[in-house]
Protein backbone atom coordinates (compact mmCIF):
# COMPACT_ATOMS: atom_id res chain seq x y z
CA UNK A 1 0.00 0.00 0.00
CA UNK A 2 1.23 3.40 -1.06
CA UNK A 3 1.66 5.65 2.07
CA UNK A 4 0.18 8.64 2.61
CA UNK A 5 1.43 12.27 4.74
CA UNK A 6 0.37 15.18 6.18
CA UNK A 7 1.87 18.32 5.46
CA UNK A 8 1.15 21.65 6.96
CA UNK A 9 -0.48 24.60 4.77
CA UNK A 10 1.25 27.89 4.50
CA UNK A 11 -1.83 29.48 6.41
CA UNK A 12 -2.31 28.40 9.89
CA UNK A 13 -6.37 29.08 8.88
CA UNK A 14 -6.29 26.39 5.80
CA UNK A 15 -7.00 22.79 7.15
CA UNK A 16 -4.13 20.31 6.39
CA UNK A 17 -3.90 18.48 3.00
CA UNK A 18 -3.08 15.06 3.28
CA UNK A 19 -0.42 14.33 0.37
CA UNK A 20 0.04 10.89 -1.37
CA UNK A 21 3.07 9.72 -1.70
CA UNK A 22 3.03 8.29 -5.18
CA UNK A 23 3.11 9.43 -8.69
CA UNK A 24 -0.14 10.63 -10.15
CA UNK A 25 -0.53 7.41 -11.99
CA UNK A 26 -0.45 5.80 -8.91
CA UNK A 27 -3.27 8.05 -7.16
CA UNK A 28 -5.32 7.49 -10.44
CA UNK A 29 -4.87 3.63 -9.72
CA UNK A 30 -5.64 3.83 -6.27
CA UNK A 31 -8.92 6.03 -6.92
CA UNK A 32 -9.78 3.87 -10.16
CA UNK A 33 -9.65 0.65 -7.69
CA UNK A 34 -10.64 2.10 -4.53
CA UNK A 35 -13.88 4.67 -6.76
CA UNK A 36 -13.98 6.67 -2.80
CA UNK A 37 -10.52 7.69 -2.81
CA UNK A 38 -8.54 8.18 1.14
CA UNK A 39 -9.55 11.99 1.15
CA UNK A 40 -5.85 12.59 -0.05
CA UNK A 41 -4.27 14.78 -2.84
CA UNK A 42 -1.17 15.00 -5.01
CA UNK A 43 0.92 17.73 -4.63
CA UNK A 44 3.06 17.84 -8.94
CA UNK A 45 5.17 20.91 -7.75
CA UNK A 46 5.08 24.62 -7.59
CA UNK A 47 3.10 27.48 -8.96
CA UNK A 48 5.13 28.97 -11.78
CA UNK A 49 6.38 32.36 -10.61
CA UNK A 50 5.23 34.32 -13.60
CA UNK A 51 1.58 33.31 -11.95
CA UNK A 52 3.24 34.37 -8.60
CA UNK A 53 3.79 37.89 -10.34
CA UNK A 54 0.74 37.93 -12.22
CA UNK A 55 -1.56 37.34 -9.22
CA UNK A 56 0.49 40.13 -7.23
CA UNK A 57 -0.50 42.68 -10.10
CA UNK A 58 -3.96 42.09 -9.50
CA UNK A 59 -3.30 41.95 -5.31
CA UNK A 60 -3.86 38.23 -4.97
CA UNK A 61 -1.87 36.61 -2.17
CA UNK A 62 -1.36 32.92 -2.67
CA UNK A 63 -2.19 30.78 0.41
CA UNK A 64 0.08 27.74 -0.70
CA UNK A 65 2.67 27.85 -3.73
CA UNK A 66 2.17 24.06 -4.01
CA UNK A 67 0.18 22.64 -7.19
CA UNK A 68 -2.27 19.97 -6.01
CA UNK A 69 -4.56 17.38 -7.99
CA UNK A 70 -7.35 15.91 -5.80
CA UNK A 71 -9.29 13.08 -6.29
CA UNK A 72 -12.04 14.93 -7.85
CA UNK A 73 -9.90 16.07 -10.22
CA UNK A 74 -9.15 12.73 -11.17
CA UNK A 75 -11.99 10.50 -10.62
CA UNK A 76 -14.35 12.57 -13.21
CA UNK A 77 -11.72 11.42 -16.48
CA UNK A 78 -12.66 7.87 -15.47
CA UNK A 79 -16.34 7.63 -17.53
CA UNK A 80 -15.25 11.05 -19.24
CA UNK A 81 -17.56 11.62 -22.54
CA UNK A 82 -14.60 12.93 -24.35
CA UNK A 83 -12.67 9.25 -23.62
CA UNK A 84 -14.61 8.06 -26.98
CA UNK A 85 -12.89 10.70 -28.94
CA UNK A 86 -9.68 10.23 -27.87
CA UNK A 87 -9.42 13.93 -26.55
CA UNK A 88 -9.22 12.37 -22.95
CA UNK A 89 -5.72 11.71 -21.61
CA UNK A 90 -4.80 8.01 -20.78
CA UNK A 91 -3.87 7.49 -17.25
CA UNK A 92 -0.74 5.48 -19.28
CA UNK A 93 0.35 8.84 -20.23
CA UNK A 94 -0.52 10.92 -16.91
CA UNK A 95 3.27 11.57 -16.31
CA UNK A 96 3.10 14.40 -18.92
CA UNK A 97 0.51 16.24 -16.28
CA UNK A 98 2.84 15.91 -14.26
CA UNK A 99 5.85 17.42 -16.31
CA UNK A 100 3.29 20.07 -17.68
CA UNK A 101 2.76 21.24 -14.19
CA UNK A 102 6.56 21.44 -13.10
CA UNK A 103 7.82 22.39 -16.91
CA UNK A 104 4.70 24.16 -19.18
CA UNK A 105 5.86 25.64 -22.68
CA UNK A 106 3.31 28.27 -22.26
CA UNK A 107 1.10 29.96 -19.78
CA UNK A 108 -1.70 31.46 -20.26
CA UNK A 109 -4.43 33.52 -18.27
CA UNK A 110 -7.91 32.30 -19.05
CA UNK A 111 -9.89 36.04 -19.79
CA UNK A 112 -13.42 34.40 -20.04
CA UNK A 113 -13.62 31.82 -17.51
CA UNK A 114 -15.87 33.49 -14.73
CA UNK A 115 -12.65 32.77 -11.80
CA UNK A 116 -9.31 33.55 -12.08
CA UNK A 117 -7.72 30.39 -14.54
CA UNK A 118 -4.55 30.08 -15.80
CA UNK A 119 -3.46 27.24 -18.62
CA UNK A 120 -0.20 25.52 -18.82
CA UNK A 121 0.52 23.84 -22.25
CA UNK A 122 2.64 21.17 -22.99
CA UNK A 123 3.79 19.83 -26.53
CA UNK A 124 1.63 16.13 -26.51
CA UNK A 125 1.57 14.85 -30.29
CA UNK A 126 1.66 16.85 -33.88
CA UNK A 127 -0.90 19.40 -33.60
CA UNK A 128 -1.83 18.84 -30.09
CA UNK A 129 -1.12 19.60 -26.44
CA UNK A 130 -2.09 18.80 -23.29
CA UNK A 131 -3.95 21.66 -21.63
CA UNK A 132 -4.06 22.05 -17.22
CA UNK A 133 -6.31 24.01 -16.38
CA UNK A 134 -5.00 25.82 -12.97
CA UNK A 135 -7.14 27.45 -10.80
CA UNK A 136 -5.22 29.79 -7.92
CA UNK A 137 -6.43 29.41 -4.07
CA UNK A 138 -9.28 26.97 -4.95
CA UNK A 139 -11.50 26.10 -2.18
CA UNK A 140 -13.19 23.06 -0.87
CA UNK A 141 -14.05 21.61 2.23
CA UNK A 142 -11.56 24.14 4.63
CA UNK A 143 -8.73 23.23 2.34
CA UNK A 144 -7.40 26.38 0.22
CA UNK A 145 -5.14 24.86 -2.76
CA UNK A 146 -3.61 26.00 -5.97
CA UNK A 147 -5.63 23.31 -7.92
CA UNK A 148 -5.58 21.85 -11.22
CA UNK A 149 -9.36 21.76 -11.69
CA UNK A 150 -9.15 19.56 -15.71
CA UNK A 151 -6.73 18.67 -18.52
CA UNK A 152 -7.48 17.27 -21.68
CA UNK A 153 -5.66 17.01 -25.26
CA UNK A 154 -6.92 19.97 -27.59
CA UNK A 155 -5.29 21.20 -31.08
CA UNK A 156 -2.56 23.32 -30.67
CA UNK A 157 -4.13 26.23 -33.02
CA UNK A 158 -6.98 26.22 -29.35
CA UNK A 159 -5.03 28.54 -27.94
CA UNK A 160 -4.22 31.25 -30.50
CA UNK A 161 -7.38 33.14 -29.29
CA UNK A 162 -6.32 36.51 -27.99
CA UNK A 163 -9.98 37.37 -27.00
CA UNK A 164 -10.16 34.65 -24.37
CA UNK A 165 -6.29 33.49 -23.93
CA UNK A 166 -3.47 36.02 -23.02
CA UNK A 167 -0.39 34.94 -23.33
CA UNK A 168 1.75 35.42 -20.01
CA UNK A 169 4.81 33.60 -19.98
CA UNK A 170 6.66 30.92 -23.22
CA UNK A 171 9.74 29.08 -22.66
Amino acid sequence: MLLVGIMRSISAKNKELILFKGTLIDFATMLLTDRRGDGSVICLGEIHEIVVKELSKKGVQLVDTRIIVDQHAVTKYFTHPKNKKGAALPIEDYELIETAAKRPQKIYEDASHGELVYIYSYPYKPGKILKLVVQPNYSRNGKTYNNIKSWGIIQSANLNNPAQYRLIWTE
